[in-house]
């Protein structure tokens, strides 16, 4: 039997956003790190780095929803997770290029 190829960060990336969109807002971490499938402690790495490129609000009184451009990258994507995953990979390597370069 053969196994399923392991998910890139990117294709998390693009689960989590999906799935806060889903719900608008998740207060409890836990919920979504068992809905995106990843363990609490990697989740939390995740949302760090989906807030900094701007996609997340996190918050530890109201929880963590998605800011507008998150919002905006779902519209354009379409809610497709491969066309969020295409749009995800070139915001992060525009990011990493940007932050090279200084």
């Amino acid at each position: 039997m053969r196994r399923k190829r392991p998910r890139s960060r990117i294709e998390i990336y693009a689960d989590i956003v999906l799935a806060l969109d889903r719900v608008g807002s998740c207060d409890r971490l836990s919920r979504l790190a068992l809905m995106v499938g990843v363990p609490y402690d990697r989740l939390l790495r995740y949302l760090s780095e989906l807030r900094r490129l701007g996609l997340v609000r996190w918050d530890s009184y109201y929880g963590v929803s998605l800011t507008n451009d998150g919002v905006n990258y779902v519209i354009r994507a379409r809610g497709d997770r491969d066309t969020l995953v295409a749009a995800l990979t070139a915001l992060v390597q525009g990011v990493t290029r940007a932050a090279t370069e200084d």
